[in-house]
């Protein structure tokens, strides 16, 4: 090892000790705090029937409430975009251009949002509500509209887009849009996406590691079984052995 190394992990060595003892002690207190729990009976089983009721409820207006919300938002996003464009001159890189650009994004940001809470809350409709009455089948049609208007809104987003970039290739209804897209994206671009990820990646690993601790503590507290945990690093599994699988087949082609 050379002495470059060794100073390196010299220096960094500290901030690890500290770093480490500082989990040990939040992990100490929150044991602790756990215990005074059930010292004190905290009733638990009540608390989680309280956040069913509470959800059961929520769930046939889930979808509506929150679609109106975030589909309207990128209705007037995407509205104020396309007047921006109307009066573009066409320059690269300017005031206009950015801001058609900044609004786009929060469209394809926001419908992205809507579709993970239209899953959620078919979820919550599968457990509550499936054994229900017919008018119970109308939360699916709610869904399914849903859905129908984020993939619009981001088609919408996406072609206006391509009017701005006429190099620009792909459709959001073809499987290989991400590809065809990629591919017509020039080396800034590409360099933008790429920090994109690195950025993803780095908080995905720290959120994936939040909630197994979360979980941990959760497990203590309700009655749960592993699968959330399982399901958990499953995913966090998944996305690091991907990652070092790509790194090494680019590494080998470079």
């Amino acid at each position: 090892m050379s002495k470059k190394e060794k100073s390196e992990n010299r220096k960094a060595l500290p901030k690890f000790t500290l770093s480490l003892l500082g989990s040990l002690l939040v992990g100490g207190a929150v044991g602790f705090a756990v215990g005074l729990t059930r010292a004190f009976g905290l009733d638990t089983e009540a608390l989680a029937r309280g956040l069913n009721v509470l959800l059961e409820a929520a769930t046939p207006w889930g979808i509506p409430v929150t679609s109106v919300l975030t589909l309207g938002s990128c209705f007037f996003l995407y509205r104020s975009a396309a007047r921006k464009f109307a009066v573009w001159d066409g320059g690269d890189e300017d005031e206009t251009s950015e801001s058609i650009d900044t609004a786009l994004s929060w469209v394809l940001l926001l419908s992205a949002v809507q579709l993970l809470l239209n899953l959620f809350f078919l979820s919550a409709f599968c457990i509550y509500w499936m054994d229900r009455d017919i008018r119970a089948l109308a939360l699916v049609g709610v869904f399914l509209l849903s859905s129908g208007l984020v993939i619009f809104a981001q088609q919408k987003a996406v072609d206006l887009e391509r009017k701005m970039n006429p190099e620009k290739h792909g459709s959001v209804y073809d499987a290989k849009f991400q590809k065809k897209w990629l591919d017509s994206c020039d080396e800034s671009e590409r360099r933008q996406i790429g920090e994109a990820s690195r950025r993803a990646y780095m908080v995905t690993t720290r959120l994936c590691l939040g909630l197994w601790l979360a979980l941990v503590i959760l497990s203590m507290l309700f009655d749960m079984s592993l699968l959330p945990v399982f399901v958990l690093l499953l995913v966090w599994g998944t996305m690091q052995v991907t990652y070092t699988l790509e790194c090494i087949r680019l590494g080998k082609r470079d």
